[in-house]
């Protein structure tokens, strides 16, 4: 009986430390890289309206390559996590919101080819996206693959605004 319970305690245990350790690996934090950021020509800044409606006036199409760089640079290199798909999927709810912006970069202003995505928050957290959103696994099968920056930044949003000229 005694050796019974050593057992199941140690492999409560090894079942807790092993969750804590998924745990773990899922939050790790890296510093993303914004991939081809001396191709891109194109900045869109898009938010929506009180009813979360996005129009011309609460939109705007960047060609300034100085802003653009300057933008880029203020974002990337930023510590980010690879959240949980529950956490992801409660961030997207809040994306049609007033106060909360998308950026995307593009080399072409028809915005067809290569495209860069990044949502900023109200709160201050901004979301990334891979290119197209996609990632090849190594079994070749898609991932999607999106990360939330580790720190609120509720600053960088309102010092894009400004740089950027957007009053909406």
């Amino acid at each position: 009986m005694r050796l019974f319970k050593m057992f199941s305690f140690c492999t409560l245990m090894i079942v807790f430390l092993n969750a804590c350790s998924l745990d773990t690996t899922k939050t790790k934090s890296e510093i993303l890289e914004i991939p081809n950021i001396e191709e891109y020509t194109t900045l869109l800044v898009q938010s929506v309206d009180e009813e979360g409606v996005s129009s011309n006036s609460t939109s705007k199409v960047i060609t300034d390559i100085n802003e653009i760089q300057a933008f880029i640079e203020k974002v990337n290199k930023m510590e980010v996590v690879q959240p949980p798909n529950k956490e992801l999927l409660e961030k997207s709810k809040e994306l049609n919101k007033k106060g909360n912006y998308f950026f995307v970069l593009s080399d072409k202003e028809t915005m067809d080819n290569k495209v860069y995505t990044m949502n900023f928050f109200s709160d201050g957290r901004i979301m990334f996206q891979e290119p197209n959103g996609k990632k090849l696994e190594a079994n070749g099968a898609e991932q999607k693959m999106m990360y939330l920056s580790k720190e609120k930044h509720t600053d960088v949003l309102l010092e894009m605004k400004e740089l950027l000229n957007i009053k909406f």
